[in-house]
């Protein structure tokens, strides 16, 4: 019976602190400035309560799906994120990863890639400064609801500001 007292209440910390890292990240995350667009023309958006909405423009929010690690191999916790981004066509959700690079005081949207239209992401991670993403995307004669592909991809921070998605 004792042991079985410990273990519900081992379950319940790591519960507890699962929920509180959770809450602290889609505050965070979820309150953050990220650019949208590509190289060549984006836009900063603010998201507020993780969403941020522009009539027949943008649609954005996050995606509740972090890591952190550091990107940029300077010693200080970065973090990556998924954003989803309808860029006012529908139902076409597009998923990208974003880097939030520490600089020094806060973390700072410098780089995103864009993963797929309608992504069903598997599980997010870091590795040796890099980010590892496994997700079904689209090939050849897949619905837009359905990728069938299976990817295991790495994303690496590339040290300058490049905004793709």
């Amino acid at each position: 019976m004792r042991l079985n007292a410990v273990i519900l209440l081992l379950a319940v910390s790591v519960s507890l602190c699962r929920c509180s890292n959770n809450n602290e990240a889609a505050e965070l995350f979820g309150n953050m400035t990220y650019f949208i667009g590509n190289k060549n023309d984006s836009e900063a958006v603010s998201l507020s309560n993780g969403k941020y909405y522009k009539q027949f423009y943008w649609d954005v929010y996050y995606d509740h799906r972090y890591v952190y690690g550091d990107f940029n191999h300077d010693g200080l916790k970065d973090a990556a994120v998924i954003i989803v981004v309808n860029y006012g066509g529908g139902n076409m959700n597009s998923y990208v990863l974003a880097f939030l690079i520490n600089d020094g005081k806060k973390l700072v949207h410098r780089s995103s890639r864009e993963l797929d239209v309608w992504a069903m992401i598997n599980s997010l991670r870091e590795e040796n400064g890099k980010v590892l993403v496994d997700m079904y995307i689209h090939q050849t004669g897949d619905c837009n609801a359905g990728p069938t592909k299976r990817v295991r991809n790495i994303y690496e921070y590339s040290g300058q500001d490049f905004f793709e998605g």
